[in-house]
C-alpha cells in the first residue's frame, strides 16, 4: 500500500502534503513505483516493511526477513531463492540483527502493534488465525 500511496501522488504531480487541516501528517513511507512500470532495469533505494496479523517482513535489496506469527524470524537470499525455501538465519545472524533492528525502527515510526491486538483469553481462540474453526 505505501508504494500505492506514493505512485498516486507522483502520477497525479501532486506533493504529498506536510499538514491536513493544520494538523502534520505522519511522513510517507512508501517509494513511487512508476518508473519500474517502464524500466526493467529500476532498483529500489530503500527497504520495504510490513505487518499483517502478526507476521512481520522487511525486503531490503536481495535480503528478505520473514517472521510468521507464532515462529521465529527467517532469512531469504531472493536472487537465490526465490521460492524461500532455504532459510540463512542460522547462518546469517549478524544480517538478521541488523534487519530486525530496522524492522523494528519502522514498527515504531509507523504505529505498529503487537499481535494480537487484544489478548486471547487462556483456553480461547485466536479466530483470525484460524478462520476455519469459525
Amino acid at each position: 500500500m505505501n508504494d500505492i500511496v506514493a505512485t498516486i501522488f507522483e502520477v497525479a504531480g501532486v506533493t504529498y502534503p506536510s499538514k491536513y487541516k493544520g494538523v502534520a501528517t505522519p511522513s510517507l513511507e512508501g517509494q513511487s513505483f512508476l518508473r519500474a512500470l517502464s524500466d526493467d532495469n529500476t532498483k529500489r533505494g530503500k527497504a520495504i516493511f510490513w505487518e499483517h496479523q502478526g507476521n512481520k517482513a522487511v525486503r531490503d535489496g536481495k535480503w528478505k526477513l520473514v517472521y510468521r506469527h507464532g515462529g521465529d524470524w527467517e532469512l531469504f537470499d531472493m536472487e537465490t531463492d526465490r521460492t524461500e525455501l532455504h532459510n540463512l538465519a542460522p547462518k546469517k545472524k549478524r544480517r538478521v540483527n541488523q534487519m530486525i533492528a530496522i524492522w523494528e525502527a519502522w514498527a515504531k515510526r509507523c504505529d505498529v502493534h503487537p499481535w494480537p491486538l487484544h489478548p486471547i483469553a487462556e483456553g480461547g481462540k485466536d479466530w483470525v488465525h484460524f478462520p476455519w474453526l469459525w
